[in-house]
């Protein structure tokens, strides 16, 4: 049996960044955008207390570690804190969750995908931003594979992003990879999002996190059918 260590790490890493650093908007704030139109805060009185809630947990942001996030709507976030160098996040206003990938600094990074649920102040800012545009739609993946083979009825593969109990403890059999393929970059379907199913046993990886799922629904995803 083996036993995961990422979340205690991770957990660890951001405590330390806080203690030692401080936090800081970037500079030329956050741009967030819908598939026709963008929005900007670039205010710092806003966009300051917007990034510590956003990449550090305040006002009643915090980090989720063993997220439940079927697939929704949501607003791509756009952020720079050193010219030339873009990065982007996702705002799921349905979920009130943000997720990004890296902190770009030189304060912190990652190449971890981390999911924060929004407090009050950042869902607050975020709504304003949003109010007038229009969300990019929930993803539809024109093909899924798993082990590299691909499987039928694709986008029925969103459901393993919201199943399953965490666990700490599973066999050690090793995982195949789900790889989803879609015209659109989702937090769901970007090169940063994980998903792997046990060879053996019902247990699926989601990111860093594995879960105990359903013994039929992981029969069904190692046989690549419908998850319908």
């Amino acid at each position: 049996m083996r036993r995961i260590p990422a979340a205690a790490l991770l957990a660890a890493s951001i405590l330390a960044v806080t203690s030692s650093a401080q936090a800081k908007a970037p500079p030329s704030g956050f741009e967030l955008c819908g598939p026709a139109a963008c929005a900007s805060i670039t205010a710092f009185a806003d966009a300051e207390p917007l990034a510590i809630s956003l990449f550090y947990g305040s006002d009643g942001s915090a980090t989720l570690w063993t997220p439940s996030l079927p697939a929704a709507s949501f607003f791509a976030v756009h952020w720079s804190f050193q010219q030339g160098e873009t990065h982007t996040g996702y705002y799921v206003p349905l979920l009130n969750a943000f997720r990004y990938v890296s902190l770009s600094g030189p304060e912190y990074a990652s190449d971890t995908a981390h999911w924060m649920k929004l407090g009050e102040g950042a869902r607050t800012i975020l709504e304003r931003l949003t109010s007038t545009l229009q969300p990019f739609p929930a993803p539809v993946p024109s093909r899924v594979t798993v082990g590299g083979k691909a499987v039928q009825d694709p986008e029925s593969y969103l459901r393993l992003w919201s199943v399953g109990k965490p666990t700490y403890t599973w066999p050690a059999t090793g995982f195949m990879a789900i790889k989803a393929t879609c015209d659109l970059q989702t937090p769901w379907t970007d090169r940063a999002a994980h998903l792997s199913i046990a060879r053996r046993g019902a247990f699926l990886m989601r990111d860093s996190t594995v879960y105990r799922i359903p013994a039929k629904l992981a029969r069904l995803v190692r046989a690549r059918a419908s998850l319908r």
